[in-house]
C-alpha cells in the first residue's frame, strides 16, 4: 500500500457555515409546500431523540422524509442554492491549498451523501463520504439510512474502507483533519495536525473562519 498525506474535512459548520439538515427541511417545504404535514413528526422525533428514547437514525428519517419527493435536479439545486453559497471562504481556500500541496482531500459527513456528493464536482475534492440512504429500485431515495449513520467511529471505518479500495494508508505525521465538533475526535486521532473551526479544544489548533478577529 502507498502512504498518502490526507486532509480530512467535516462539512456542516466546518466547510459550510450552516447545518444542512435544517436547511434541507426548509428547502423541502418551500419546494413542496404539501410537506408541511411532516413538521409535527419532525418536532416529535426531535423531542424523543433529545430525551434519549429514539435513535439518531429514526430522527434523521423524519428530517429527510422529503427526499422521497425529490429528483436529482432538486438535490443539485439544493446544493447549489443552500450549501455552495454557505461555504466559508477560508475553507474553500484551505481545500484548494491542501490540494496544491499534494494532499488527497476527503470530505466526511454525517449528512446524506445524496446531496453532499455534489462537492465531488470541485477540482480540489478527491472523495466525499456521507450517510447513505436506501435507493428506490426505479431511482431516487428513501429516507431510510442504509447501514449506519456516518458519525464518530463510523467515519473512521468508512475512511479506512475507501483508502483500502485505493490501496492507500494515511501518513499520520503529514496528514491533517478539520472539524467543528468533538464527536470527530476519532478522525483527529488518525492524523498529527488537528484543527477545530471556531472553537478551542485541548491538543488542537483553533481556526477562526467567517468571524471577525
Amino acid at each position: 500500500m502507498s502512504s498518502v498525506k490526507a486532509a480530512i474535512f467535516d462539512v456542516d459548520k466546518t466547510i459550510i457555515s450552516i447545518d444542512s439538515m435544517f436547511h434541507f427541511v426548509d428547502y423541502g417545504l418551500r419546494r413542496y409546500p404539501a410537506l408541511i404535514y411532516r413538521l409535527p413528526a419532525i418536532l416529535w422525533f426531535t423531542f424523543l431523540y433529545k430525551a434519549g428514547i429514539v435513535s439518531v437514525e429514526k430522527v434523521k428519517r423524519a428530517y429527510f422524509k422529503g427526499i422521497e419527493r425529490m429528483s436529482e435536479e432538486d438535490l443539485k439545486h439544493f446544493f447549489k442554492t443552500r450549501l455552495q453559497t454557505a461555504i466559508f471562504a477560508e475553507a474553500n481556500e484551505e481545500m484548494h491549498e491542501r490540494k496544491r500541496e499534494g494532499y488527497i482531500v476527503l470530505l466526511v459527513t454525517a449528512s446524506p451523501h445524496a446531496y453532499m456528493k455534489f462537492f465531488q464536482e470541485f477540482a480540489c475534492v478527491d472523495h466525499v463520504i456521507g450517510t447513505q440512504l436506501v435507493r428506490r429500485p426505479n431511482g431516487g431515495y428513501t429516507s431510510i439510512i442504509d447501514g449506519s449513520n456516518c458519525k464518530g467511529e463510523e467515519k473512521v471505518r468508512r475512511i479506512m474502507e475507501y483508502l483500502k479500495g485505493q490501496n492507500q494508508i494515511i501518513d499520520y505525521d503529514q496528514s491533517c483533519a478539520y472539524s467543528d465538533s468533538t464527536s470527530d475526535m476519532p478522525i483527529m486521532e488518525l492524523v498529527a495536525k488537528r484543527y477545530f473551526i471556531n472553537r478551542r479544544v485541548p491538543g488542537a489548533e483553533e481556526l477562526r473562519w467567517g468571524k471577525n478577529e
